[in-house]
């Protein structure tokens, strides 16, 4: 520790070397400085993609939903026109929400003998709005539909009517409950 302090001690009495010293210190500070406010900004403008397509797949999600909505009361409707059946109400469940595919950027990078694989997402951009580009959309698999139904009581309406929700959502009649509407 003593031969530490008499270098430091022989270098400090030397007035270049102690600028030097200064420069030094101060080019360090800089370096780990702006390290620290490009990382920040790119962690920022990271979250901010995120929220971005955590945005849009929300509004996917809910189109999809709606979707959902929609093939219901299609299946309603076109069950409700068949001679026999009066009015009907239908339910379908399914397994899973909907799965989201973004494309990606993917960028290998080779350091030191370690390869990185980068990955970005996508986005377009028009009037300052990122949308996220999507590779695919997953749906959601029909796991069972519930008809209820005017007419039902009679067993061939029944099978017409298992047989058509089968048709339309690739579902097992099994899996198909219908029911007599009261009224």
């Amino acid at each position: 520790m003593g031969n530490y302090l008499e270098t430091l001690k022989n270098i400090s009495k030397d007035k270049k070397k102690e600028k030097l010293i200064y420069v030094l210190i101060l080019c360090v500070t800089l370096f780990i400085a702006t390290s620290y406010i490009f990382t920040g900004n790119q962690k920022t403008e990271a979250s901010s993609n995120k929220n971005t397509t955590n945005s849009n797949s929300t509004s996917t999600q809910t189109n999809i939903n709606s979707s959902k909505d929609v093939m219901e009361e299609k299946l309603a409707k076109i069950l409700s026109e068949v001679s026999g059946i009066g009015t009907v109400s239908v339910m379908i469940t399914y397994s899973s929400d909907v799965k989201i595919n973004p494309v990606y950027n993917l960028k290998e990078e080779e350091k030191e003998g370690q390869k990185t694989l980068d990955r970005s997402v996508v986005y377009n951009e028009e009037n300052s709005n990122k949308t996220v580009v999507i590779e695919s959309t997953n749906m959601p698999t029909v796991e069972g539909v519930i008809v209820v139904a005017m007419g039902a009581s009679n067993v061939e309406i029944r099978s017409k009517i298992a047989q058509a929700v089968s048709a339309v959502t690739n579902v097992a009649i099994y899996k198909i409950q219908v029911f007599e509407k009261k009224g």
